[in-house]
């Protein structure tokens, strides 16, 4: 199942930052983790772009169902997995990609839920977001509202035609894990978290300078911590000073009679 956290009662957060001279802008996302929880409704994950551009990406629990939702400059966008209920405690694997405004979900190898731009079929709809690309540019000009009334980001680009989906993640900033950021903690298990060649449990579990952890939060296979004393405040967790460079692939499923789906990194 690859590297895995628990996430206690209390709530906890894993945060994952780019540093601003090295923030990439995505036309296309690929995530895939495995999970165990009770939880009817919570945050497992959310990817968001630098201050005021408003793009976002986030993976979360809604009555006890999978859902994606994100945001790339046009609208809010909702895939959802009502078929698999997953806060029963057993171990659900769940994938997601995106290639400009079309997505794809999918939850322990079961059916795959498709998002393509309204008007465009399965067939033309990659074409089609690769022409707008290259026509407006990653996004609108500042001061061109967005739907909702956010700023857009300043681009030399005009807003795209009515209809238009624009395709660009401008600028990740940070990816969160633990949902306590939001509002909505996660409390459970999670495993082998992939997202764009990043294995982020993998790179916390080893210090990595760029993570930090906060919250109620346990890495599988090490002892639980001692007890405080009184008055004592707890020591942060050790931050390794080497930075590890790490190519990946997609993490894979197999699913065998009797078994739960697996994930490994």
């Amino acid at each position: 199942a690859g590297t895995t956290y628990i996430f206690g009662k209390g709530g906890a957060l894993i945060t994952y930052t780019w540093p601003p001279n090295d923030r990439p802008s995505t036309r296309a996302d690929r995530l895939a983790l495995g999970f165990s929880t009770h939880q009817r409704d919570a945050v497992l994950l959310r990817v968001e772009s630098a201050a005021g551009l408003g793009d976002f990406l986030q993976l979360h629990i809604a009555q006890g169902a999978v859902g994606v939702l994100f945001n790339v400059g046009t609208e809010d966008i909702a895939l959802e997995e009502r078929g698999a209920a997953v806060s029963d405690g057993r171990f659900h694997v769940v994938r997601f990609t995106r290639s400009g405004g079309n997505a794809t979900l999918q939850v322990d190898g079961g059916p795959l839920h498709e998002r393509y731009p309204p008007g465009a079929t399965s067939c033309e709809a990659r074409p089609r977001a690769r022409r707008d690309a290259r026509s407006r540019g990653e996004a609108m000009p500042r001061g061109v509202a967005r739907p909702g009334g956010r700023p857009a980001p300043a681009t030399g680009s005009l807003p795209p035609p009515p209809g238009r989906q624009l395709t660009i993640f401008n600028s990740q900033a940070a990816v969160r894990v633990g949902g306590r950021d939001r509002g909505r903690p996660f409390q459970g298990q999670l495993s082998g978290l992939y997202y764009n060649g990043l294995k982020l449990l993998a790179l916390a579990a080893e210090g990595h300078p760029r993570v930090r952890l906060e919250g109620d939060l346990r890495l599988v296979g090490e002892p639980p911590p001692p007890p405080a004393p009184p008055g004592a405040t707890p020591a942060p967790p050790d931050m390794a000073t080497t930075i590890m460079e790490t190519t990946t692939t997609m993490a894979t499923t197999t699913t065998r009679r009797g078994r739960s789906p697996t994930l490994r990194d």
